[in-house]
């Protein structure tokens, strides 16, 4: 099968309505998009100038038309990139053609690394299904494992008020270090690597379509102790057709996960009734055990997958220099 990779526009826009009518419902996810929206219906988005600045379509073709569709997102002030979406369609032959949706994907990749290399990201993220037959197509390409992911949800509904947190207040900017300083004391340095490959924290989830209706950015607290931070929750409420919770304890005050994690659900579910998502890293046990406390269910378990490509250099430098620098 001959295949060949390009950009989503807008005058693509006829064959993905072919592809959606004709293949999409005997596709087989790769990577299944972490939002509610169909990735068909994102990558025909993405290919509507200014629609979704920070997402990108890409399709496969082969003589069939599109065997495969990606979505990724090129965030400006992001210093990685992250694949959000592949789906093999109809086209690519369904789960007996195991070399044709391999092709298929690593062609996907390959373009869409480029691109990410080719625009300054240092590396790219992707998120497979635990034991997915196309683990061996990622790592071929680089794509190494940071972590596995336990996907937990809440299904809408009420939520009971929480008990007083001390020390419980919105984060500030000047309480940058302190949260910095809680993260690392709790993650493992392979996941800091991965999720952060130039000292920064990851940046907050954007807004994917433009002219959609602004949900705002992610509401985050702290809670204050004498050391420094003792705890930290960021809630996204109406994120892609659900809330996220994500939540830091440190040692010290393990006790105070449950409390926290009851005052995200309290708070978000006051927003709108949606489902309540956090994501569990194997080193967070007392995350573990207080969401399943709180009446959540694990839907997802997944691979974390990151490459790295490239060296950002914020300026030109003498050659002769960044060579000492980097030997």
């Amino acid at each position: 099968m001959t295949l060949r990779v390009s950009k989503l526009r807008a005058w693509h826009l006829g064959a993905l309505a072919l592809v959606c009518l004709q293949g999409w419902r005997g596709r087989e996810d790769v990577a299944p998009s972490a939002e509610s929206t169909p990735l068909i219906v994102s990558a025909a988005a993405s290919a509507v100038p200014g629609l979704t600045p920070d997402a990108h379509g890409y399709a496969a073709w082969s003589e069939r038309g599109i065997a495969a569709l990606a979505l990724a997102e090129f965030v400006p002030d992001r210093r990685r990139a992250n694949l959000s979406g592949l789906a093999l369609t109809a086209a690519a032959g369904g789960q007996t053609a195991d070399e044709r949706g391999h092709a298929a994907t690593a062609a996907l990749v390959e373009r869409l690394t480029a691109d990410a290399a080719e625009r300054g990201y240092v590396s790219i993220f992707a998120r497979l299904p635990s034991g997915s037959r196309f683990r061996g197509v990622f790592g071929g390409m680089g794509f190494a494992h940071a972590a596995s992911e336990d996907v937990y949800a809440r299904p809408p509904g009420p939520a009971a008020d929480p008990e007083p947190i001390e020390g419980l207040r919105p984060v500030e900017q000047a309480d940058a270090w302190d949260v910095a300083q809680l993260y690392r004391t709790i993650t493992p340095a392979s996941l800091q690597l991965a999720e952060a490959p130039g000292g920064e924290r990851p940046s907050a989830p954007r807004r994917r379509f433009l002219l959609s209706p602004g949900r705002g950015e992610p509401q985050r607290f702290i809670v204050a102790g004498e050391h420094g931070a003792d705890g930290w929750v960021s809630l996204h409420a109406a994120n892609r057709g659900r809330h996220t919770a994500a939540l830091m304890t440190h040692p010290r005050r393990r006790e105070l996960t449950l409390p926290l994690l009851r005052f995200a659900v309290w708070s978000l579910a006051s927003a709108a009734q949606l489902p309540i998502r956090v994501v569990v890293h194997p080193h967070e046990d007392a995350l573990r055990r207080a969401a399943e406390a709180e009446g959540f269910v694990k839907t997802d378990v997944r691979d974390l997958l990151v490459k790295h490509m490239t060296i950002r250099i914020a300026a030109a430098v003498p050659t002769q220099a960044f060579d000492r620098a980097t030997s």
